[in-house]
Order: C-alpha cells, then structure tokens, then sequence
C-alpha cells in the first residue's frame, strides 16, 4: 500500500514513514502533520564488509553503492558537500536485501543498520556501519504523522495512543527477549526470526534513547533536526516548498502524551 496515501484518504488515521517520504508529500501539498518520531537517531547508513570497510565519502570513490532510488539524490549531495565528483562512484538501484554486498556485486548498500544491517549480522557477516547522520545527512526513522484536520478532530485518542505508545516501546527496550517472542509467535509477518528479531530490538534501543528520547522522553519530536532535513532536501532539488519545520511538525500531542 501506499502509506501515505493511506493516511490522507482517512482509511488510517495514522502513519509511521521514514522522514523523507513525508518532506515530499508535505513539499507536494498533503495537509499531514508529524507528532512524534520513535528513532531520535537514525539508524541510516552506509553498510560495507568489515573487511573491506567504506568509513569516509571519500572511501566512495571508484566503488559500486547501492541505494534506494528515493535517497539518490541526497548520496549525490553527500559526496558534492565534501566536495568530490558524483560520477566518480558508482552508484546502482538497491534491492530489500543485501545479500550483494557478500556476493561482491557491490561495495556499500545504503540502508539501516538495524535492518539490513541485521540481515547480514544474523547471517554471521561482520560488517561495518557509516552512519549517514554522523556524517551531515539529518534524517529521521518511525515518524509518526497525520492528517491536521484529522489529529485536531481526534486529540485525546491520539493522545491516548501516544501515550500507550510510549509504553510499549518503554517495555520492548527493557524486554527484547519477551518483544521477539512476541512478534514472532503472534504480531508479526509469518516466518519472522527469533534471532533476527531480538537482535533488531537490541541494535535500535541506542537510536530510540538518543539525544531528545533520554532527556525529554521517548518518542519526542526534534524540530530542530526537521529543519536541517528541509534545508538538506532543498539543496538537492527533492522539495521546493518556503515552508518550514513548524508548519510540518506539532509538538504538541507528544507533550501532553509525556506529561501524562
């Protein structure tokens, strides 16, 4: 499905999308508004063998990277923002797994630490994380965004399901082992991995509790980076927009849901 669209059509009153896909439909006119973000840092990175490790752009040049076509253009702006040629890497489409990375297809495979990252870590492949947000490229994870009218309309339940949010993050964080368990043998997809599972939890709770997530709360909103993302995203042509992080965001019900 298409999430945002779902959202905007009211068949959910709420969505949880990685930033970018959100700048973009704000940037083309979707009333959405953002409320919360259950990552404070983004686990966005540039993934490479241990053994054969990219730890700087400037480790990119002359190497084959795979990337998702939606974040081409802001790897393009990576790599001209320490000043060197886009053409000098090669940059190719990246598919749901990484499995090219091992096969030697390809040198980097930009994606998530704790998702395809674990993918590799799962199958007992070292590998080595370049977080892109450590290097100049502000982004955020499981941002959890509505409808305005929708959210005005509905406060207190949102509130409410804010607040059992945090709850339940609170307690996956404390019981990794009991939360697989749990996706595995009810919640999640068929086929899920108990293993894999665990393993994804134990690697996002530094992201979750980062910065905002263990002096405010979890799943505080973080305005400021949201600006420095629309900076970013306009210098690389992906939103055209004058308008600014606190037309997208409302602190708001996260507040009140944390006060609570």
């Amino acid at each position: 499905m298409d999430p945002i669209g779902n959202v905007a059509a009211g068949r959910s009153q709420l969505g949880d999308r990685p930033s970018g896909s959100l700048l973009v439909a704000r940037d083309k006119g979707v009333p959405l508004k953002i409320i919360a973000q259950i990552f404070q840092k983004s686990p966005y990175s540039l993934l490479s063998l241990a053994s054969k490790p990219i730890d700087s752009v400037q480790d990119m040049l002359g190497k084959t990277i795979a990337t998702p076509t939606s974040g081409r253009a802001l790897i393009i702006g990576l790599i001209q923002t320490a000043g060197l040629d886009p053409n000098a890497v090669n940059l190719v489409p990246a598919s749901p797994d990484p499995a090219g990375l091992v096969a030697g297809q390809i040198d980097g495979y930009v994606g998530f630490s704790t998702n395809q990252g674990v993918m590799l870590q799962s199958r007992g492949i070292d590998i080595h994380v370049f977080n892109a947000q450590d290097h100049g490229l502000p982004d955020a994870t499981g941002v959890i965004y509505g409808m305005a009218e929708t959210l005005t309309a509905n406060r207190p339940q949102v509130v409410a399901f804010l607040r059992g949010a945090i709850k339940g993050w609170r307690y996956a964080l404390a019981h990794p082992d009991d939360t697989a368990k749990l996706m595995v043998e009810k919640y999640g997809a068929p086929g899920l991995n108990l293993k894999a599972q665990t393993t994804e939890i134990i690697a996002s709770t530094p992201y979750i509790e980062a910065g905002l997530g263990s002096t405010q709360g979890l799943l505080s909103l973080n305005v400021p980076l949201f600006s420095q993302m629309i900076e970013t995203y306009r210098k690389v042509d992906m939103i055209k927009g004058d308008w600014t992080a606190k037309d997208l965001c409302d602190t708001s019900f996260i507040e009140e849901a944390q006060g609570a």
